[in-house]
C-alpha cells in the first residue's frame, strides 16, 4: 500500500496519470485538468499538507530498485553501477515584491548554458546493471543543509554490498577523498573524471608533485596509445601512482585523436581498481552517461523542468512521485530497458481504463 491511505493512493494515481498524459507541463492545474474527478485544491493539499511520509514512499522505491538490479547482476554476472550527477531545474527569478516564492531556489552555474541561472540544483542517483537503469534517489541540493559531497557519500553508504563487482561513477566534482572512502566502505570501487589541476607525483616530481595538465604538456605523442572508445578515437596515457589525497591509483590522460595537446581538450579519469586496463576504465566510465537520457526524459515528459509547486515539502513529494512514475514506465516496458516504450504503453493503459 506504499504507506498511503486509500484516498492518498487515489491522489498519487491522479498525479501519475496526469504526468503521462498529453499536454502535461508540471502544473497542479494540469493534474486537475488531465486526471478526472480531481480538484486543483485537493491536489495542492495532497502535496503540501496531507499526512503522509514521502521518505517511506522513497524507501519502497529503493527497495524495489535494489531487488531488480541485484537480481540482474546475479543472473548476468555483470557489475552494478551507482551513478551520481546533478542537473538544474530552472525557474523564473521572482521580483523583490513577490510574496509566495518557490522555496529552496537559488543561483547556480549552468554548464549547459555557460552562465548563472536561477532554480533548483537537483542531485540524482541511478542504479544500473547490464542495460537496466533505474532511479534510486532524487534530492534538492541545499547548501545550507549539507554539501553535495556529503549527500552523495550518504547515498553510497546506504547501498547493500554488490553481488559481483560494483562501481560508483561520477564526474570530476565528486572525485574526492570522501567519496573514495565511502565507496570502499560499501564494497564499491570508484571510477570518475578528474580535474586536470589535481596534483600527481610521477618520477622527477616526487617531492612537490605536478598538476595533471602540466604533466600532460611534458609528454610527446609517442608516449600515448591510440584507442577506440564508443566508435571514437583517443590518445591515452596511463599514470600509476599517487594523488595528494589518495595513494596507488590509475589515472588516464586523454586527448581526442584530432586535438592532441590542443587547449581545453585534455580529459582525466581516475580508477581505484588497478586491475582494470585503461580501455576497460574508459568503457566503464562511459556507462555514466546513462543518467543523461534520464534527465532528458524527466524534463521532456514528466515535468522536471516545469513543476510549479512552491513549498519545499511539495517539491520533494513531487520529485519522489516523478521518479516512481519513471520506474513505473520502465516496468511497463517488456524488457525494462526503454522508458519511451513503457511511457507509451502506460499512456495507452490509462486511456483504455478511461
Amino acid at each position: 500500500d506504499l504507506y498511503l491511505t486509500k484516498p492518498q493512493l487515489q491522489h498519487l494515481e491522479s498525479v501519475m496519470k496526469a504526468m503521462i498524459s498529453t499536454g502535461y507541463n508540471g502544473k497542479v492545474s494540469d493534474v486537475a485538468q488531465l486526471a478526472s474527478h480531481t480538484h486543483r485544491t485537493s491536489v495542492t493539499r495532497f502535496l503540501s499538507k496531507s499526512t503522509w511520509d514521502e521518505t517511506l514512499l522513497n524507501k519502497s522505491l529503493q527497495s524495489l530498485v535494489i531487488d531488480l538490479i541485484w537480481k540482474r547482476s546475479k543472473n548476468t554476472n555483470e557489475p552494478i553501477y551507482f551513478i551520481i550527477d546533478d542537473t538544474i531545474s530552472e525557474k523564473t527569478k521572482p521580483s523583490s515584491k513577490a510574496i509566495n516564492i518557490i522555496q529552496k531556489c537559488s543561483l547556480h552555474n549552468s554548464h549547459l548554458k555557460g552562465k548563472i541561472v536561477y532554480g533548483h540544483q537537483i542531485l540524482v542517483s541511478l542504479l544500473s546493471c547490464n542495460g537496466l537503469v533505474l532511479p534510486y534517489s532524487i534530492n534538492i541540493y541545499d547548501k545550507d543543509s549539507m554539501s553535495k559531497i556529503e549527500l552523495a557519500s550518504n547515498l553510497i553508504k546506504s547501498l547493500p554490498k554488490p553481488i559481483n563487482k560494483g562501481y560508483v561513477l561520477c564526474d570530476s566534482w565528486y572525485s574526492s577523498k570522501t567519496i573514495f572512502d565511502s565507496s570502499k566502505k560499501s564494497s564499491f570501487s570508484y571510477i570518475g573524471a578528474l580535474k586536470t589541476n589535481r596534483v600527481i607525483f610521477p618520477k622527477g616530481h616526487e617531492r612537490l608533485g605536478i598538476k595533471l595538465h602540466k604533466f600532460a604538456e611534458s609528454l610527446d605523442i609517442s608516449d600515448f596509445n591510440l584507442v577506440t572508445v564508443k566508435d571514437k578515437q583517443y590518445y591515452i596515457y596511463t599514470y600509476y601512482g599517487n594523488l595528494k589525497d589518495r595513494k596507488n591509483v590509475s589515472i588516464i590522460l586523454s586527448y581526442p585523436k584530432d586535438s592532441f595537446h590542443d587547449k581545453g581538450t585534455l580529459k582525466a579519469f581516475i580508477s581505484l581498481d588497478k586491475s582494470l586496463t585503461p580501455l576497460e576504465i574508459l568503457n566503464q566510465y562511459s556507462d555514466r552517461w546513462a543518467i543523461e537520457p534520464f534527465f532528458r526524459d524527466c524534463k521532456s515528459y514528466l515535468g522536471l523542468n516545469g513543476y510549479q509547486v512552491r513549498s519545499e515539502k511539495s517539491i520533494t513529494r513531487y520529485l519522489t512521485i516523478m521518479i516512481i512514475n519513471y520506474t513505473y514506465c520502465k516496468l511497463c516496458s517488456k524488457d525494462l530497458d526503454h522508458f519511451s516504450t513503457g511511457y507509451k504503453l502506460a499512456k495507452n493503459e490509462f486511456l483504455y481504463i478511461e
